[in-house]
């Protein structure tokens, strides 16, 4: 075995650390997107090379879809965020200076 090579059992713990990372706030979304893209080609090779295992495959693909949850719930944090920000600056504003 090539010690260079990856293995699903490895990207199931990348996943699983990148997954931690995102829901501490320690590591940018857009940056934890980035890479699970590339854990996701990397597991497309491993399967074309038939070095996938079946109990492996299922693994990753269940750290996958918690990544990919934490994620879209990490991103509707922000947008409710930038919401409420926008919505504090239009209650700041004076509106009968308009007038």
């Amino acid at each position: 075995m090539n010690l260079n090579e990856s293995t699903e059992a490895t990207l199931t713990t990348l996943t699983t650390r990148i997954n931690a990372f995102v829901r501490d706030g320690t590591l940018d979304s857009r940056c934890a997107a980035t890479l699970i893209k590339r854990l996701k080609r990397e597991a497309d090779l491993i399967s074309e090379c038939g070095k996938s295992s079946k109990p492996e495959r299922r693994k990753l693909n269940i750290a996958f879809v918690e990544i990919e949850a934490a994620l879209r719930n990490h991103d509707a944090g922000l947008l409710v965020i930038a919401n409420a920000a926008l919505r504090a600056a239009d209650d700041s504003v004076d509106v009968s200076a308009c007038d």
